[in-house]
């Protein structure tokens, strides 16, 4: 099955649905009790490795989970406790299935997606300065836009800012 259009979208099958099942999944798991299994981190680095070997990006997929585990792992000792563990389990596998452009942009996006409805909660007065938001929602929705359009968004911001 394709996506006909501006060729945003790549073509969907059932290593791409099963991404997208388990980003569907973690999303709701950490909404309803600020929780990622592992086990389903698991499974989507697995299936993401397998993805990378069948189209001979595993060098890629090396470096995006290392820059994503690396930057994650700055931020949560950084944070002390303030960013969750299962968030940086989850970087590295999203990096394997994203690469390092793609993986850089998802975290770009989560970050200010994220930054976004923290000041508006604040601004509505639904949410106060050290309430925990679950960033797993965030991090999913970025990682499936960046699969999905990376290409395409990675092009438009360079056109705009350069």
């Amino acid at each position: 099955m394709r996506f006909y259009g501006k060729n945003a979208f790549k073509e969907v099958n059932m290593l791409s649905f099963i991404f997208v099942l388990g980003l569907l999944y973690h999303t709701y798991t950490d909404m309803k009790s600020m929780l990622l299994y592992d086990k389903v981190t698991l499974i989507l680095a697995a299936v993401g490795l397998v993805r990378a070997w069948y189209e001979g990006q595993l060098f890629d997929a090396a470096y995006g989970a290392g820059i994503m585990l690396a930057i994650m792992l700055v931020l949560y000792f950084a944070s002390r406790g303030g960013m969750g563990e299962g968030d940086v389990k989850l970087a590295p596998a999203l990096g394997i299935w994203l690469g390092l452009e793609q993986g850089l942009l998802c975290l770009l996006l989560a970050f200010v997606s994220g930054g976004v409805v923290g000041a508006l909660l604040l601004l509505c007065r639904r949410g106060k300065l050290k309430q925990a938001i679950p960033f797993g929602p965030f991090l999913c929705a970025a990682a499936v836009a960046a699969y999905f359009c990376g290409k395409e968004i990675i092009t438009w911001y360079w056109r705009m800012f350069l």
